[in-house]
């Protein structure tokens, strides 16, 4: 198995997570705050667009860096030209081929939804082209009502792979650049915090492809753009710029970019688009939100996502007020409240008190053209069964 690689811009990182294939991951070196975990899709001539690897691997390794003791911000970004295309158009036209004998109307593609979930169905590793071709080799004759239970599992399971975003008890932060389509803007809008450099373009995909975008953007968007934006970008899904997508809220900056070149800097060189300019803000971003007392930034994310999806301000009240008799007692709120400022790394700033942070130093261990058919950004399914949810905390 090769492990993705890093290139030029990627940030230097103090450990890096082993395994991954299509992604890289670990913790950002140098940085005074510390505790900057770092997710960077790693399938640049294919745009970073999802295939099976990937769909498994993301989940798995946002878990893990939520897990690590160091951990208190997370980065999402993306290697070469584009942040994300959405799903990967090999993959797709493959379960294409192979669900065509079980569409029964003559001249018309199913959904990539539904390609992609029957295909495989259940399947914990990537199956190739073959595999999902012998899996759908007898489906015409099976019954219709078990087919469609298939797509649904399976449509559930790429939807909880984007909602691990939102498990994660550190805010993720999403560091876009180039290209985020269809997938990529699932992925996005799943994260707490979106910046972008002058160079994004964002475009909601799916409804180009003769299907409804079905793994979290038309739930989230919503919530981020207001409902007549969201129903303008997914309806026509026209491509917005970096600027506009400022103005109407998807992202909260836009980084800008200087004479072609990266206003900020990154371990292994200078950038030639906006990559490195706003992998730097996001790191810099992250630093600021590292420094705040961790339990308190875990709480308000909390509470902020309760308050989205129960919007009654009674029950939120009740849920802020139910966590806060949890965890407000801290040694970050004591050392506040002696006068210690509550800086990072202070008196007090250990484990001991009750919900206190108790964190432990981290174990450190060792393109092409525009893209035309990488990633078509249209549909965010694939034939796999990724992590089981975790419960919310």
């Amino acid at each position: 198995m090769k492990m993705a690689t890093p290139d030029f811009e990627t940030p230097k990182l103090a450990n890096v997570l082993k395994g991954y294939t299509s992604l890289i991951a670990g913790h950002v070196a140098g940085v005074a705050q510390g505790g900057i975990a770092y997710l960077e899709l790693a399938r640049p001539h294919r745009h970073n667009s999802f295939h099976e690897e990937l769909w498994i691997e993301f989940p798995k390794a946002l878990q893990e860096l939520d897990a690590h003791a160091d951990t208190r911000v997370i980065i999402i970004a993306g290697q070469g030209k584009s942040f994300c295309a959405g799903i990967d158009v090999g993959y797709l036209k493959r379960n294409f081929a192979a669900m065509a004998p079980a569409t029964g109307v003559p001249g018309r593609t199913p959904s990539a939804a539904t390609a992609a979930a029957v295909t495989g169905a259940a399947a914990t590793t990537a199956p190739s082209a073959a595999a999902a071709t012998a899996a759908t080799a007898a489906l015409p004759g099976a019954c219709p009502g078990a087919q469609r239970a298939i797509i649904r599992r399976n449509i559930l399971a790429l939807q909880d792979a984007y909602s691990e975003l939102e498990r994660c008890r550190s805010p993720v932060v999403a560091a876009v650049h180039g290209r985020c389509i269809g997938g990529g803007v699932d992925l996005i809008t799943a994260c707490d915090l979106r910046i972008c450099s002058e160079d994004a373009t964002f475009c909601v995909k799916e409804v180009d492809l003769a299907i409804a975008a079905d793994v979290g953007t038309l739930q989230r968007l919503p919530h981020i753009v207001g409902h007549g934006v969201a129903m303008d970008l997914a309806l026509t899904a026209r491509t917005v710029g970096a600027a506009e997508a400022h103005r109407i809220g998807l992202v909260s900056s836009v980084v800008p970019t200087v004479n072609g070149a990266s206003t900020g800097s990154t371990t292994h060189g200078t950038s030639s688009s906006g990559r490195g300019a706003v992998v730097a803000a996001a790191v810099q971003l992250a630093a600021t939100i590292a420094s705040k007392p961790q339990l308190a930034v875990q709480g308000t994310k909390r509470v902020l996502l309760h308050s989205r999806d129960h919007p009654l301000v009674a029950g939120g009240l009740d849920y802020v007020a139910t966590w806060n008799s949890a965890q407000l007692i801290s040694n970050d709120l004591i050392t506040m409240l002696g006068g210690g400022g509550g800086a990072r790394g202070g008196p007090g700033a250990g484990s001991g008190a009750v919900g206190g942070t108790g964190r432990v130093p981290a174990n450190a261990s060792g393109v092409d053209g525009d893209g035309s058919g990488d990633g078509d950004g249209g549909s965010n399914t694939a034939t796999v069964r990724v992590c089981h949810p975790r419960p919310r905390l």
